[in-house]
Parts: structure tokens; sequence; C-alpha cells
């Protein structure tokens, strides 16, 4: 019955494989022979016969029928067969087991094709195991069954009699484990090597018993969890396929360019063009190379030790006049940046000169803009610009502006000081512009 029900199983699962399949140009059918080595695992004997078993290795042997999807897939119907000795039931003299195992399986198995020729695969089955044995313990060795004594002297093996017999098969339900690698002679042939683990749980076997000399009665023993071990070779053979595998090669990859800052492309950053220097504007308007190249601005020194440019902006020396028409006019500072940088050296230093006015003069407000030149993509130059306007904002509230006076925003580079191509460095175009709103005189800007 388990035969059929095993038959039916896989004539219906290789039956369906076609339908299955998806549309691949390596699919079909295949058959596969292999030939090897096994041996069974170490069995314990229960029931009317008691003891343990060793196995010997001998000849496996397995042949499949099965379908390749051509994804990595397959199932197949695997048939083998593995017979070995096992020896003495539990080292005793005048015992001896033999087994024959024959497996019928539904195996579904998975290959790593991302080795060329080379496929290693795992796989795992389902099906039916049938066990054929020989099993005999007595305690006579070749004497006749009336020599004097022997009918009172029992088998440890066989319990309670002084002979037991098993010549008998069982079937039962069993699963696999597969590991191997394939090798891909071409299209149709793959050399196969793999190794397997089967297991069967338990077989049950009927024999006969002698409780003494001169009477027998029937015996049951049963061989628990059987199991075993194969490494086998082989070869598969796939229907429809012609030619000689074809590999693939990777094609070598094209050279990289490299996008220069003027936007030409070159496949060597030493060929781009030379850089011009960013021009700087130094605090009489002209335009430079390096800060250091700015004409030396004159100071003065004020009555109270400050340190003005101007010597009408030392306190002792301005006028009610002069004062009032300071802080009715909005003031502006500029902070430069490096490239793609946030934070800059003049930002303190330019803070500190835009708070001087706070002595004088209230602050309705102030507003900090940020700007970045046209290098770099639009969202990454807003967030730039956006950290730039921080920058400025941090220092004022860190000298003691009060936060609530001041706004902070980024425009990207959407307002180019000095307007270029997409792509190009231009230091005037990185800035943040600090545009203070004055009022009355008398007041501070500064917050408690």
């Amino acid at each position: 019955m388990k035969h059929r029900l095993l038959l039916a199983l896989s004539t219906a699962a290789l039956m369906t494989v076609p339908s299955l399949a998806s549309a691949q140009d390596d699919a079909g059918w295949y058959v596969r022979g292999n030939v090897g080595y096994g041996t069974h695992t170490d069995i314990d004997l229960t029931g009317d016969l008691v003891g343990d078993v060793e196995s010997e290795g001998n000849i496996a042997g397995s042949v499949g029928v099965g379908y390749d999807f051509g994804n990595n897939w397959r199932l197949e119907g695997d048939l083998a067969q593995l017979w070995t000795d096992l020896g003495a039931i539990s080292q005793l003299p005048n015992t001896s087991a033999k087994l024959e195992t024959k497996t019928a399986f539904i195996n579904a198995i998975y290959d790593f094709s991302e080795f060329g020729r080379w496929e290693p695969y795992i796989g795992a089955g389902l099906g039916l195991v049938r066990g054929n044995t020989t099993l005999t313990a007595h305690d006579f060795p070749s004497a006749s069954l009336g020599t004097a004594g022997v009918q009172n002297v029992s088998n440890p093996a066989c319990v309670g009699a002084v002979a037991c017999s098993f010549k008998d098969g069982d079937t039962g339900l069993g699963w696999q484990l597969l590991a191997g690698l394939g090798y891909q002679i071409s299209d149709s042939l793959t050399w196969d090597t793999h190794y397997r683990y089967t297991n069967s749980n338990n077989l049950d076997f009927v024999g006969t018993k002698a409780p003494s000399l001169g009477s027998t009665s029937a015996a049951a023993a049963t061989m628990e969890n059987v199991g075993a071990h194969a490494v086998m070779t082989g070869f598969r053979y796939k229907f429809g396929q012609t030619g000689t595998k074809m590999v693939k090669v990777p094609l070598p990859a094209a050279p990289r360019s490299y996008t220069c800052w003027d936007g030409s492309s070159v496949l060597n950053a030493a060929n781009c063009p030379a850089e011009p220097r960013p021009q700087m504007q130094c605090w009489d308007g002209t335009m430079v190379e390096d800060v250091a190249q700015c004409p030396t601005r004159e100071t003065f020194t004020c009555p109270d030790g400050t340190l003005v440019y101007d010597q009408n902006e030392c306190v002792a020396t301005r006028s009610l006049q002069t004062i009032g028409d300071l802080c009715g006019a909005d003031r502006m500072e500029i902070i430069y940046y490096e490239f793609n940088k946030a934070r800059s050296a003049e930002t303190q230093n330019t803070i500190n000169r835009i708070l001087d006015i706070g002595e004088f003069c209230n602050v309705d407000s102030v507003l900090v803009t940020g700007h970045t030149d046209a290098s770099g993509s639009a969202a990454y130059n807003l967030r730039l610009s956006e950290r730039r306007a921080k920058d400025a904002r941090d220092e004022l509230v860190a000298e003691g502006v009060d936060a609530a006076k001041i706004t902070s925003q980024g425009m990207g580079e959407t307002q180019l000081f000095i307007p270029t191509a997409d792509g190009v460095k231009e230091q005037l175009n990185r800035r943040t512009e600090v545009l203070i709103r004055l009022s009355t005189t008398g007041g501070t800007m500064m917050s408690n």
C-alpha cells in the first residue's frame, strides 16, 4: 500500500513539473546515475532480539529521473540501494546481522549557479524505505540439538530462548538530506558528486524463536532509528540540450570619466584645466586671490582704548547727528566660506564688528541668509546654505544677541552674486549675508 501511495505521488509530482516551470531556455528533463560507498548508522535491536549492531561499509548506488526548471530548482524521483554486513549482535558469539535498504524518494534540489561551470547544490527528499534483514542468534555452535545440557542455556540476545532467526522485510516512511557538487561538462552532461543522509526511523521484522530445544514460536524484532550515510559520484544527462555550455565572461568596464571644475569630462583628473584661484573682496572693494593681498587698512585708537577704522566711530568724537544717521540705516555684513565648508574663520570677527553698533542703536531684527556657488546638486547646496546661515546665527546668539530677533534662511545656488554656469566654483557666491535693521538711538540689541 505504501509503495502504491509513493508511486502515485511521484507520478503526479513529475507530471505537473512542466506546467510549474517558468519559461527558461535551459529547462528540461534529465536522468542521473551514481555509484559510491555507504554505511548504515549504528542500530539498536528491541523486542525478542535485543542488542546493538555496527555496520560495515559497502557499495551504494542511486538512479534518478527529474525535471530542471532552469531557475536553479530541480525536482526528481530517486531510487537508491545499500547492503551492509552488521556483524555480531552486541559482539556476542553465534550471532549475525545483515541489512539491505532500498529507498524511493521525491527530492527537491536547489543549484547555486554563481560559480561558472561548477554548481554546488543542496536538497531534501521524502519517500519510502524498504529494509530486508537476516538476523540470527543461538547458543549451540554446530552440535546436534539433542546434546545434553544445551536446552537449558539461553542466548543473551534472544530474550527467553536459545535461538532466534529472522529473514524478513518491512517498509516505512523516510526522509533524506543531500549536498553535492556538479561540474557542467556540456549543456547536456554534468558530472555529479554528492553526499546523502537517509533516515527511516523504525523497521519491524517477524521471525521465529526457540524457547527450548525442539520447540518454536513467533518472534518480533525492531530496528530503531535506521539511518545511512553515502557518498556517490556519477553523471547527470539533460535532454534537449545541444552544444557546449556557454560561460558568461564579464565585459571590461568602460573607462570612467572624471568631471572637471569647469564641467568638462576627462579620463584622468590630472588632465583637467588649471582651476583659477578664487577671488576675494577686500574691505575697500578690490578683488584679490588671497586675503593677505588686501591693502592695509588704517586703524585709530579711541580715547577709551578701542580700535576703529574711522576716527569718527570713537564714542567720544561721535556727534548725535552721526549716531542718528547710523541708527536710521540698515547695515549689511558678508561672511565668505571655503569650498564645501559650513563654517568660516571670518565669522567671529564679522559678528564682533556687527555688535559694535549695539551700544548706540536698537536693532529691530537680524536677517541671516546663506548662499552657495553652482558647484554640486541644488538639493545639497540648499542644505549647505542653511548650515552656513546657522553658523552666523549661532555666533550671534553666542555673543548675546536675542535669538527671537534673528531670522536665518538658506537660498542655495538660487541667488548667485556672480552669475556662472552650473557646476562652476566661485568664491564670491559662497557667502552668508547678515542684514541688521536698526532703529532709534540709545538702545541695545543684546539679550539679558
